[in-house]
């Protein structure tokens, strides 16, 4: 009896020891089953970090809505509405898509402004194209000026060639080589048309001190010259 006595409890502690190490096999697999993630799921975008979105370039060059300098005549845009910038240094095309804005662009090969109701101050611009209403420039120098829009304001010290095509334009300044008036309704004062004027709309109006004598062509309606 007693050798049956201690088979049995031989045999208990046996079937005790391998529950405990089966216990100890799932817990460390629960472990290591439970590692953190290293990142996202497969498939799964995470937005961009701020720095990393201030990075990516722009269409048209860096945006300096919130002003800057240009670096070796660089392209820049100009795309917050409402914004205000004061942009130095050489730039080269700046694009203006931003409405209402109010900055200064000291130099630039070209400025083109496609938001409305922009006002610009500049030194020295190669060209400049408006395509938005009611914007108004206040630059030195241009050498080319287009304005497709209506209500342009420009004024101006020297001028190459001024061509306006939109409705109710204003221009005043110093001297300017070549006008070319393609609108109705606009009013032109300067000191002298060096080179040539021509009218191709009606009831504008044409105030200069010297220059061109007339008109070298004109063939609108109720247009109005003072020489």
């Amino acid at each position: 009896m007693a050798v049956r006595e201690t088979f049995v409890r031989r045999r208990a502690a046996k079937l005790a020891a391998g529950a405990g190490v089966l216990a100890l096999a799932l817990v460390l697999t629960a472990c290591a089953g439970a590692a953190p993630s290293a990142g996202p799921a497969a498939g799964e975008q995470t937005a961009p970090s701020d720095a990393a979105a201030n990075d990516t370039p722009q269409a048209g060059g860096r945006d300096l809505s919130e002003g800057g300098s240009c670096v070796d005549g660089e392209d820049i845009v100009i795309a917050a509405a409402g914004s205000s910038a004061v942009v130095d240094g050489p730039c080269g095309t700046v694009t203006i898509s931003g409405a209402d804005f109010g900055g200064n662009i000291e130099s630039a090969e070209s400025v083109e402004v496609s938001g409305a109701n922009a006002s610009v101050l500049g030194a020295e611009w190669g060209e400049a194209l408006v395509l938005a209403d009611g914007v108004t420039l206040n630059v030195d120098s241009v050498q080319r000026l287009v304005t497709e829009a209506a209500g342009t304001h420009l004024t101006t010290q020297r001028a190459g060639e001024l061509v306006i095509d939109g409705d109710g334009a204003t221009v005043n300044g110093d001297e300017a080589e070549r006008v070319m008036l393609n609108a109705n309704d606009a009013t032109v004062v300067l000191t002298a048309i060096t080179g040539a004027l021509e009218v191709h709309g009606d009831r504008n109006t044409v105030n200069w001190t010297s220059g061109v004598e007339a008109p070298t062509a004109d063939t609108g309606a109720e247009n109005v010259y003072t020489h």
